[in-house]
């Protein structure tokens, strides 16, 4: 999973504890994290970067936090809004663009974590466009609903609730492309939705499908204490 995170607050303390956190998280959660780091709206609204997240303090210079994240959601209509601020009087402005989270300072751990793991849970159901190599067609289908993805003949075979589809997007592609944390990669030719795991060894797992699909050597360790963490966070 990738997030591409955007931080702007011109109080340097409160950026700095906003990105140690989503760094820490991140690191828990074997998240890869690309961000960018500004305190000046001006500069924030002409990176070229594509967010999936922003944490936008509401009162920063010339342009507000509300402006910068009108302008982020014309550019990205499913960028998810943190806004960090000391006062409550935004709350209404701020429910108006879909904000995720309104966090007050001082920033709380415990709550910058749940409103993460709400973002994550709202990737996961957005809906891709799959362009089909068999048919010139252009299929949609919920993120949710995928349950593994398999190199299959210079494609790739996505097989989903609905069925089986097949892309010509490389894996690598597709790792890219599915950022909710319950997608891992086990094996340089599988990636697999966790959600749809029915039974865990060390080597392999048995998916709901009835399917098997062995872990990579390489990968065994680091997937089971990821594994594990994921279970973890749906009781």
């Amino acid at each position: 999973m990738t997030i591409n995170a955007l931080i702007c607050d011109d109080d340097n303390k409160c950026s700095d504890i906003i990105l140690r956190y989503l760094l820490k998280y991140c690191e828990e959660r074997n998240i890869t994290c690309f961000y960018d780091l500004f305190n000046n709206g001006q500069e924030a609204l002409s990176s070229t970067r594509n967010y999936n997240i922003a944490f936008l303090d509401i009162e920063i210079g010339d342009i507000s936090g509300l402006e910068i994240a009108k302008k982020l959601k014309e550019n990205n209509k499913n960028i998810i809004i943190f806004f960090i601020t000391e006062y409550e009087k935004y709350i209404d402005d701020a429910m108006d663009l879909f904000a995720l989270r309104f966090i007050k300072k001082p920033l709380n751990y415990q709550r910058f974590y749940t409103g993460l793991d709400k973002a994550v849970e709202l990737i996961n159901d957005e809906t891709i466009e799959l362009f089909l190599k068999d048919a010139n067609i252009v299929q949609k289908i919920k993120a949710k609903d995928i349950i593994y993805l398999e190199t299959n003949d210079h494609k790739v075979k996505i097989v989903t609730t609905m069925g089986v589809f097949y892309s010509p997007d490389l894996i690598d592609y597709w790792e890219k492309k599915l950022t909710h944390i319950s997608f891992y990669r086990v094996h340089k030719s599988y990636i697999l939705n966790l959600d749809y795991i029915d039974q865990y060894k060390r080597n392999e797992v048995k998916l709901t499908t009835g399917e098997t699909i062995g872990i990579s050597y390489r990968n065994q360790p680091t997937f089971r204490k990821y594994f594990f963490n994921y279970l973890k966070r749906r009781k």
